[in-house]
């Protein structure tokens, strides 16, 4: 019974040790070139750069085995779908597209995602929230094609 229990914990510790996510490397800052007012770059900050930036933040049971498989491959989609850090490395057209998918699913409730508001209640927008950031994207589409027209 104790040796079945000792061996069960040091499966589960060496499961979390090689399935730990990656530590951030030096992540540039926030949609770098991008015109964003302090209120709405810090509700991006609480709940988009988890998952969509080189800024993660990783909660202490991010290290522990299944969660850290589930983790990693979510903010590895996410940062693939789009990230925030790199944002000055996207082209014209790719931040223009992205802003309108941002007003789109924020607008919708589809980000972000219920799994992660689970454990992050604090990263739930308020319809308030919602309006500004909403209204932040028109405004930076408006700006990067008045910018690109001249």
């Amino acid at each position: 019974m104790r040796t079945g229990l000792l061996i069960g914990v040091s499966v589960l510790l060496a499961a979390s040790l090689w399935t730990a996510p990656r530590r951030n490397l030096a992540a540039s800052p926030l949609l770098a070139g991008a015109e964003v007012p302090v209120s709405v770059r810090a509700i991006l900050e609480r709940s988009c750069q988890d998952c969509h930036s080189g800024r993660t933040r990783y909660p202490w049971y991010s290290y522990v085995a299944p969660v850290s498989l589930l983790i990693g491959r979510d903010v590895r989609a996410g940062r693939e779908r789009l990230d925030l850090s790199n944002w000055s490395g996207y082209s014209t057209v790719r931040q223009i597209r992205f802003l309108s998918e941002i007003a789109n699913q924020v607008k919708e409730r589809e980000m972000p995602l219920p799994i992660y508001t689970i454990m992050h209640r604090n990263a739930r927008l308020s319809d308030a929230e919602i309006d500004a950031v909403f209204r932040w994207t028109q405004a930076e589409r408006l700006r990067i094609l008045t910018a690109g027209a001249q």
